[in-house]
This record gives structure tokens, C-alpha cells and sequence, in this order.
């Protein structure tokens, strides 16, 4: 259960440190004092939504810590088995949010992500908010109730979804098998056109890079051809100045007069005459590419065209070369699949058939531990209800069927339908309840639930809104007998709960000359009075604590009792 709740920079909270009791434990306060920012934090902690806008004024960030203590084995082993994070009897949760949405979540130390943490904390805390008050008006999350009420539900529920997977399979294997048999021929004429333009095309690997480049250098033609021009003229032949060749072969005349001198000078006339014959080779081959140079337009053209056609090949089939043989090979393979899949095909068909019956008889069976799980959830309500002071109240669950033959919830429809008064008839829930009523069916349904799940925190947002007089004294008994099984923390404004609590903290909001901070007060004795004689509406504050003295004492008998 959660033993700690420390936030931290979250709206109107700078600090402020919460240990909260096993049992019930009720926040009151006046309205706008911060009630809702500490479930804010709640929720963040626990996975929810991160909303930079809760972050306090002037701060850079916002952190808000929780400790869960004494949790069962099946917590313990689903925490480890879900994120990998070892823990004992006690769990560590911290979430951080900085000013540029940076989010950062841990477990026990562990940087874990945020959807880890909510799966965590839905099977450790049940938060109600006032939302939720909505929430059991839609036949979506009536059906969850009947499911989660049920002792084997989720098990067809689990068999339900692997077999539904298993016909998603199927049925992406058969449209990959054609479908239909026009199906399948349209996707054999289409395969069968595309292999032929790929072969007809006979792209070479490295083709488009070599036409690329050739091209290039066809575009550079002129100034290709002037450069060879100019190299030729100025190493072997020019009309106005001797060429470079000229000029060696001149030098190695002079060097020939002393090469019979000393080896030295013999050594440099053989490199020089190396040099000319470089340069005679070098000439010739410049020439050579002169004579080759001839720009041809129609081979230019051709170049042309057929980069187009690869290109457009390429983005046909994949964008690359790699690509388009890649896709070449699946295609072939699938070509090869369909004109081959007659017999695999009706295999598949078989085989999904069965599936189909499985999925009818699973549905059938779901149905069924549904019905009865009704039955039975519908008799535990009504009698939370009558203790609840609706004596004469009425719930039945309706079934009816979906359009959809399959779907991951079953065919199932349900409508919780209900009458509060005697002598009126069943109508659907959201259409007869006040909002009294709805808090007394909440309560029902949370305790009626609560025998049968492992949650061992449940967090009321204002579920006693709408109640007064002698309900609210009934309801107060109520959450003090549901505090006997479960763990508490509920933000009321009825003093009968706030009698009832066994630990009462009160939010106020405190203003100096600068700015506003939310605190948290732990009340006993004659502070608790005195709240519990605000909530009462007391005018005479003296006379409200002797009242508030006199339920307190009340609630507290009550609370023995229990025991």
C-alpha cells in the first residue's frame, strides 16, 4: 500500500511530504486550497499524463516521489517480470519533469519508461476520479466490471485474442496468396509484368553510376578538348616558342658532351633522356585522346534516355540497384507462391474455418462465465446498496450482441439497468441516476469488486459528492468498512467521513508578500474539530467542536467495532 507521497514543485506546492495511514485516510480543505493538485500528483507519478503547466512558477522542474510498502507476492514477481527490476516488500517510484519536457521515471533507482510505471501502478492503486463517475455510464467499461468481477473471464478473453491473431495471419497469408481467384489473377499479370521489365530492362550493377559519369564528361567536352590541345602544344609541338620536348632534348645534347667525362654526369643524361621518352609517350597518348574526343550527339541522347529509364525503374522498384534486385526476388518468389498456391490456399481456408468455430465457441463459452458472473455481481450491489440506505433499489445487467461477429472483448453487449425507487421500472443506468446515486452505486461496485482483485490502494476524488443528512453517515460506515480490506485516500467535504478517518490531513493555502504556497497539515485533537465543525457549516465555532467532538467519538465506537 502507499506508505509516502513526496512532491515537489507542482503547481502551488513548493514541499510537501505525506505518510499516509493503512487504513482511511481523508484530505479536506477549502476549495482552490489544493485538494486536486495533490491528486495531480498522484496520478503523474503513477504513469498518467505529464503537463508542463503543473510545474510551480520560477521552477525548472517538478518531482514527486511514492513508496509502496508490504506488497504481495504476485506484485513483487509481475514487477519483475514486466520491467526486469528486482524488488523486496517495498517499492520506490520517482518521476521528474523539467521546463523543456524532459521526463525521466525510476523504479527502486532503475530509469524505467513511464508506460512500465502505469502498467505497475494499475495493479497497485486504484484512483477514482470524478470522471470515473462517467466512465461506468458506457457499456465498454460495464463489460470491463462484469470481466474483471469474473473468475474466468480473462482466461477466454486471453484465448480469445490468440486465436483472433491467429485468423489475422491467415488472412495476411492469403492476400498474399492472391485472395480471390480474381485477386489472385490480377496479382499474376501484375507480378508477371514487372519481372519482364525488370529482365528486359537488364540493368548492370554498376551502370547508372558509369552512364552518370560519362555523361558528365561528355557535358565537359569542350574544355576537356582545349586542355588536351593546350597540353599537346605546350609538351610537343608549338609554331611560336619551342615546345617542352624541344627544350629537353636540347638540354640532353648539351649533357651528351660530358657523359663520357665522369659516371655522375652519364647518371643525369639517362634520367633527363627517361624524362623525354615520358614525355614523347605522354604526348602521343594526349594525342590519341585528341583524335578521340569527337562529341557525339545521338550517343549523348542515348546516355540520356537511358538514365531516365533506370531512374524511373529505381523508383519504381525500390531506388537503388540493391533494391531492385531485392524486390525482383520477392516478387519472383511471390509469382512462384501464387501460381503454386491453389492447394496452400484452400489449406489456409480450412484452417481459418476451424479457427472461426473455435473463436464461435470460446465467445459462446465467454458469454456464458459472464452471464453467471452477472447474476451473481448484480445480488452483491443490490445489497451493498440497501446498507448504502437504498432499500428498495434495483440493478440488472442486459445482454445483447455486437454487430461484429469478432472482436478481442467477445460478441458481448451489456447495459447495466437500474431503478432506485420502488414501483418504477429498470431503465439504463445513465439515464435515471443523480448524482447522489451514482456515488452510493461507485461505492457498491468498488466493494463488491475489491473482494475479488489484488489492488490494495483505491484513491476517491469527492465520491461522496451529493450525499448529506444520514446517507453521509452511511457512507461514512461504508469506507470505513471498505478501509478494513482495502487502503483509502479520499478527498471529501462531508464531515461524517472526515470523523470516520484514521488519519486526517487538511490542505491550506498560505500567502505572504511575494507568493502562494499549498501545506499540509496533519489534524488531532481540537484541530480536527474544528475542521470537522467547518465542514459542518458550524456558525458558533465553540458549539461546531462539541459537536465535531461528539461524531468523532461516534465514528471512533464505530471503528472499534470493526475490529
Amino acid at each position: 500500500m502507499l506508505q509516502t507521497l513526496k512532491i515537489e514543485n507542482v503547481a502551488l506546492i513548493d514541499k510537501v511530504e505525506l505518510d499516509f495511514d493503512d487504513r482511511l485516510n481523508v484530505i479536506s480543505g477549502e476549495t482552490g486550497a489544493g485538494k486536486s493538485i495533490m491528486l495531480d500528483a498522484l496520478s503523474f507519478v503513477f504513469g498518467g499524463r505529464a503537463d508542463r503547466s503543473l510545474i510551480r512558477t520560477g521552477s525548472t522542474h517538478m518531482k514527486v516521489e511514492a513508496i509502496f510498502n508490504n506488497l504481495n507476492s504476485s506484485h513483487i514477481q509481475y514487477i519483475k517480470d514486466e520491467i526486469g527490476v528486482f524488488v523486496g516488500d517495498e517499492l520506490f517510484l520517482s518521476r521528474a519533469l523539467d521546463i523543456n519536457g524532459k521526463n525521466i521515471c525510476k523504479i527502486n533507482g532503475e530509469l524505467v519508461p513511464v508506460a512500465s510505471v502505469k502498467k505497475i501502478c494499475q495493479k497497485l492503486v486504484d484512483v477514482h476520479g470524478q470522471s470515473e463517475h462517467l466512465a461506468i455510464l458506457s457499456n465498454e467499461y460495464q463489460l470491463q466490471i462484469i470481466d474483471l468481477f469474473s473468475k474466468n473471464a480473462n482466461e477466454f478473453l486471453l484465448e480469445l485474442s490468440a486465436l483472433i491473431e491467429q485468423v489475422k495471419d491467415i488472412d495476411a497469408e492469403l492476400a498474399a496468396l492472391g485472395g480471390s481467384e480474381s485477386e489472385k489473377q490480377n496479382l499474376i499479370d501484375l507480378y508477371s509484368y514487372q519481372i519482364k521489365e525488370i529482365d528486359e530492362a537488364r540493368v548492370k550493377p554498376s551502370e547508372f553510376e558509369d552512364l552518370t559519369n560519362e555523361k558528365k564528361e561528355m557535358q565537359q567536352y569542350e574544355k576537356i578538348n582545349e586542355s588536351l590541345i593546350s597540353f599537346y602544344e605546350s609538351v610537343y609541338k608549338n609554331s611560336f616558342s619551342p615546345s617542352a620536348i624541344d627544350s629537353v632534348a636540347q638540354a640532353l645534347k648539351a649533357l651528351q658532351n660530358i657523359g663520357v667525362v665522369n659516371e655522375h654526369y652519364k647518371q643525369i643524361e639517362d634520367r633527363l633522356n627517361s624524362v623525354l621518352i615520358e614525355m614523347q609517350d605522354l604526348s602521343e597518348t594526349v594525342m590519341d585522346d585528341i583524335n578521340k574526343n569527337v562529341f557525339d550527339q545521338n550517343k549523348f541522347d542515348e546516355i540520356d534516355a537511358r538514365l531516365d529509364y533506370i531512374k524511373t525503374l529505381y523508383r519504381k522498384y525500390g531506388g537503388s540497384y540493391e533494391k531492385l534486385l531485392e524486390y525482383y526476388d520477392e516478387i519472383t518468389s511471390k509469382l512462384d507462391n501464387l501460381i503454386n498456391s491453389a492447394e496452400r490456399y484452400n489449406e489456409l481456408q480450412q484452417e481459418k474455418k476451424q479457427l472461426l468455430e473455435k473463436i464461435d465457441e470460446v465467445q459462446e463459452r465467454l458469454s456464458s462465465v459472464r452471464k453467471k458472473a452477472a447474476k451473481e455481481l448484480e445480488q452483491k450491489m443490490q445489497e451493498e446498496l440497501r446498507v448504502l440506505g437504498m432499500p428498495n433499489a434495483r440493478i440488472e445487467i442486459a445482454f445483447s450482441k455486437v454487430d461484429d461477429r469478432y472482436t478481442y472483448t467477445g460478441f458481448d453487449r451489456v447495459e447495466f439497468m437500474f431503478s432506485a425507487n420502488l414501483g418504477f421500472e429498470l431503465k439504463p443506468l445513465n439515464k435515471v441516476v443523480s448524482g447522489g446515486e451514482m456515488s452510493r452505486v461507485m461505492l457498491a461496485y468498488k466493494i463488491v469488486v475489491s473482494s475479488v482483485d489484488e489492488i490494495q490502494t483505491i484513491v476517491f476524488d469527492e465520491i461522496d459528492s451529493g450525499l448529506s443528512g444520514k446517507i453521509a453517515s452511511v457512507v461514512a460506515e461504508y469506507m470505513a468498512r471498505l478501509s478494513r480490506q482495502k487502503q483509502i485516500i479520499a478527498v471529501s467535504h462531508l464531515p461524517q467521513i472526515c470523523a470516520m478517518a484514521d488519519e486526517n490531513i487538511k490542505v491550506e493555502k498560505h500567502s505572504n508578500s511575494t507568493t502562494t504556497n499549498t501545506l499540509a497539515t496533519y489534524l488531532t485533537g481540537k484541530a480536527l474539530y474544528l475542521e470537522i465543525a467547518r465542514l459542518m457549516g458550524a456558525n458558533d465555532m465553540d458549539k461546531g467542536v462539541l459537536v465535531s467532538k461528539d461524531l468523532k467519538e461516534k465514528s471512533d465506537k464505530y471503528k472499534m467495532m470493526l475490529k
